[in-house]
């Protein structure tokens, strides 16, 4: 054990795994301390350890592992897309739509979305509200819906069940500028009028940014009263 000459030259300390125990070497300058430590307490650091991509540049923006649960950011262009719609007198109607760019984050099994204005979001970006019916304060409501767990093997499965997934009269107030009480119609006008690129003047832009939803959602690091 008098033998680190195995160790990295910069390391300030070493786990040695021995037969049933763990030792612990705190490698200073001048001695090296020695301390075993049970598998409970290796255990109990490594749960600690957080797993953080920073800020990427691809339709994933951001992911990160932690104990408390996954979480991710990610980024869907402007498009033509097929949803459907509920309508109390025209029945579940399946809408050809043009939708903005659409932010989506994801912590364990909760998920929430939003619009925003450019083309290339980046954490300094502002978000708006998402000119969809169910989702609140940006949190979707997916109904009985089973929902995963946030990772980016499932994040397909995600946005797939929020295109898929019929949209209701929940929350389809104050989602848009010209349809204040119902986003509904403004999606219905717009299909019917074979739009192809959602309007930017119909968002109801925020000065909260992508970075500021990430800081109060997953670092609970500031307090925001829209989320």
């Amino acid at each position: 054990m008098n033998n680190f000459s195995q160790v990295p030259p910069d390391a300030s300390a070493a786990l040695y795994f021995l037969p049933g125990q763990y030792l612990f070497a705190d490698l200073k300058e001048s001695s090296v301390g020695i301390k075993a430590l049970s598998s409970d307490q290796v255990a109990r650091a490594f749960r600690k350890v957080h797993t953080d991509t920073g800020w990427l540049d691809k339709r994933i923006l951001r992911y990160r592992e932690a104990p408390e649960g996954n979480a991710i950011i990610s980024y869907e262009p402007a498009a033509i897309r097929k949803i459907t719609i509920s309508f109390a007198d025209r029945g579940l109607v399946r809408l050809t739509v043009a939708l903005p760019p659409l932010i989506l984050l994801g912590k364990g099994f909760e998920y929430y979305l939003w619009a925003v204005a450019s083309t290339q979001p980046t954490a300094n970006t502002s978000i708006a509200v998402a000119p969809l019916p169910n989702t609140g304060s940006g949190k979707i409501c997916f109904g009985k819906n089973e929902i995963p767990e946030t990772h980016p093997s499932t994040l397909s499965d995600v946005w797939k069940l929020i295109f898929d997934t019929p949209f209701n009269a929940d929350h389809a107030g104050e989602r848009c500028i010209s349809e204040p009480h119902d986003v509904r119609e403004l999606l219905w006008k717009l299909a019917a009028d074979k739009v192809k690129k959602f309007p930017k003047s119909e968002l109801i832009l925020s000065s909260t940014t992508i970075d500021d939803a990430w800081e109060t959602i997953v670092e609970q690091r500031r307090y925001d009263s829209r989320f």
